[in-house]
């Protein structure tokens, strides 16, 4: 259980910010980003934020996603499934020597998935959309799921096929809207909504997924 005096916190000290701002990660990981040094006025905001902390951290130990075993299961779809329902990916395991070699296995298979499943569910969205990038890659990303150049590039993580459709789909139509508004102005918001309706909604759910 959480407690805000004692419980371990990842503290990120950023003199820029003009406030403290709390995330949970996908594991867990209680993080603060703030101007505040002292540890002991950021257990107090910590104090404050309790019950929402709390709340977060059930949701996450709740998830599908949560429970996850190097070599044994996988993030895929949205769920936490048993390698042995992928027999492709379970049989190439078995050449794995070690955790980095397994990783690396993983890798390749979000890779195929994306190349696999993402450019169908792009071009349902560029067509209703009426925005077609210039270009299209698929790479692995360590801080993004997406981006978009001012060229038209759009670049999609392939770990994104660890998340459900929704989260994907949102995603995908993100980066189409940067192609009209390369900013997250209301503008680029509304346009996003149009499209898909909970996108406030899901936008904050994947603020609180980690990415990896």
């Amino acid at each position: 259980m959480f407690d805000p005096h004692t419980s371990p916190i990842t503290i990120h000290y950023r003199p820029r910010n003009r406030n403290t701002y709390i995330t949970i990660t996908h594991n867990g990981e209680v993080c603060v980003r703030s101007p505040i040094k002292d540890e002991k006025r950021l257990r107090l905001i910590l104090r404050d934020r309790e019950s929402w902390i709390r709340s977060k951290l059930s949701a996450i130990a709740a998830s599908p996603l949560a429970h996850h075993t190097l070599g044994e299961t996988i993030r895929f779809r949205g769920e936490c499934i048993p390698i042995t329902q992928l027999p492709h990916l379970c049989e190439t395991l078995q050449r794995a020597k070690n955790s980095i070699d397994i990783e690396k296995y993983y890798t390749n298979f979000y890779k195929n998935e994306a190349i696999l499943t993402l450019p169908s569910r792009l071009a349902h969205y560029e067509r209703k959309m009426g925005l077609h990038p210039k270009e299209i890659r698929f790479k692995k990303m360590r801080r993004r799921w997406g981006s978009c150049s001012s060229e038209g590039v759009v670049t999609l993580n392939t770990m994104m096929m660890q998340l459900c459709y929704e989260h994907i789909d949102y995603i995908i139509v993100h980066e189409l809207a940067h192609l009209r508004h390369m900013n997250h102005s209301r503008e680029f918001h509304a346009l996003v909504r149009t499209i898909l309706h909970n996108e406030r909604e899901l936008r904050r759910e994947l603020k609180q997924v980690r990415i990896g």
